[in-house]
């Protein structure tokens, strides 16, 4: 089992009949009641997506918005690109009060194609498959489609379905690129990390670097990214002392194995990229700010968590731990109203996360600067765990101090997609639900603490799975971690 996150064991949670509480308030940062038509198309190069195990099951991770049919008055339309595992969808709808109830107001719609094609995509090319989701999405009281990420193809998929759009206009998604987020953060008077943007060969790339070995001659390593890259599977890593020319001649590391300095080139001529300096410092870390902008353009800040990164010099998100740490919560929380100021004036809409880099220079005191790395204008990896908790547990999200409050006690946890072990190959995703539940380590609406799932749909056939631990305080929740990442090796043992 590939346990990335959490050490030690676990206090076990009692087991109930019902996950969810009985009565939990609509949260306010959620889209009016209505119709949501929920689109988790991960619409990014399909050279990218390749990239990650089970990427189409990753459809799943926003199945913790049906807990939002808590509500009697919220219909749902849930598309996926391949059918979901009936037993996944009991689960989810276990945490409410009125599963049948819930159920009715659900449609589940598959588009019965699997591959790593953009579900957007997808959809696009069955004609066939539009008029129905359009009826479904026909509501007098009003319909969103909420995209997980945004393209031209999200917009013509709303003009399809005659839905309005939760999210940034076409023209504005480049704000989120890696050059994007630079230019943003200047505007907003926060700080960047060295280096260059806008970069579209690689001689641009290479001139870049040197430049960077100038300036900054203690650097031992810069990163070059790539602009719509994600989860640091864009990213590759160049030494600045052996930095050669031509570029490809330079020792480099690539955060994905299949990548090469051929493949790499052709993708900065398409998209660009560009160059920052490795922070590698010991204690360095990265954590990131959820926001919402509203249709009316307010900034409203939803969450703050500590990113787990591996992979070749910690660039590969792994998971998180929420909430960040309180010595730099403020001042990332600062640093994201001013981002996300700028984001709102020039128009746009939906759910971002910022991501940060902070040093041990700047861990000490509360109001210290730190440093953007980028900006998604999208949901990314630190969404769907947010949800689960804040859903799951009837939380509020305090933004004064960070804190995520249900029943007056402050909740923390950890999160990961990456629990892997061959030994789960094969297993359906009842046989993982079972196994946890039954150990009494699943979620504990009473307490509200413990363990949910997600991602089951990759267990079958790539050992593959997700899971939120929550706790009463950070070290509850890393035990959960940990007892859990065990039982489950043990199952698939």
């Amino acid at each position: 089992m590939t346990a990335t996150l959490g050490p030690a064991r676990c206090e076990r949670a009692g087991s109930v009949a019902r996950r969810g509480a009985d009565a939990v308030a609509r949260p306010a940062e959620v889209i009016a009641t209505g119709t949501l038509v929920v689109l988790p198309s991960l619409s990014f190069a399909v050279a990218e997506l390749v990239k990650i195990k089970g990427i189409v099951h990753y459809e799943e991770r926003l199945l913790c918005l049906l807990l939002l049919l808590r509500d009697p008055e919220q219909r749902m339309v849930y598309v996926t690109s391949v059918p979901v595992d009936p037993a996944v969808v009991d689960y989810y709808l276990g945490f409410l009060p009125d599963p049948a109830g819930a159920r009715r107001r659900l449609h589940l719609v598959s588009v019965g194609e699997g591959g790593p094609r953009p579900l957007t995509q997808k959809l696009l090319d069955r004609p066939d498959l539009v008029p129905e989701l359009r009826a479904l999405a026909a509501d007098p009281r009003g319909a969103w489609l909420l995209p997980f990420n945004v393209t031209a193809a999200e917009w013509a998929l709303a003009d399809a379905l005659d839905v309005p759009l939760y999210g940034p206009r076409t023209g504005l998604v480049a704000l989120g690129s890696k050059s994007g987020s630079r230019r943003v953060a200047r505007r907003a008077g926060v700080a960047v990390l060295a280096g260059e943007e806008a970069l579209f060969s690689v001689e641009e790339t290479a001139e870049a670097l040197a430049r960077l070995r100038d300036e900054r001659p203690e650097a031992g390593a810069a990163v070059v990214k790539l602009n719509n890259g994600f989860s640091g599977q864009g990213n590759a890593i160049v030494d600045l002392a052996g930095l050669a020319d031509p570029l490809p001649a330079s020792p480099t590391m690539f955060c994905a194995g299949e990548e090469s300095w051929p493949s790499f080139a052709a993708k900065i001529a398409v998209e660009g990229a560009i160059v920052e300096e490795l922070v590698d410092a010991d204690g360095m870390v990265s954590p990131s700010v959820q926001l919402r902008i509203t249709p009316g353009g307010q900034v409203e800040l939803i969450s703050t968590h500590d990113q787990v990164l591996g992979g070749p010099a910690r660039q590969v998100y792994l998971g998180c731990r929420f909430p960040a740490a309180n010595g730099y919560r403020a001042a990332i929380q600062e640093a994201a109203r001013r981002v996300g100021a700028v984001l709102a004036g020039e128009g746009v809409v939906g759910w971002l996360g910022i991501d940060f880099v902070a040093t041990p220079a700047a861990r000490g005191a509360r109001g210290a600067e730190v440093t953007l790395s980028e900006i998604n204008l999208r949901m990314g990896g630190t969404t769907h765990p947010y949800w689960m908790a804040r859903l799951a547990t009837g939380g509020a999200y305090d933004a004064t101090t960070g804190e995520l409050v249900a029943g007056g006690v402050a909740k923390c946890y950890v999160a990961t997609d990456n629990l892997v072990s061959p030994g789960l190959v094969g297993r359906p995703p009842a046989a993982a639900i079972e196994t946890v539940e039954g150990a009494g380590l699943g979620y504990d609406a009473a307490r509200a603490t413990g363990t949910t799932l997600h991602l089951l749909g990759a267990l079958t056939d790539h050992g593959k799975m997700g899971v939120t631990c929550i706790g009463d305080s950070i070290e509850e929740a890393e035990e959960r971690f940990a007892e859990v990442s065990a039982k489950l090796e043990t199952a698939g043992g």
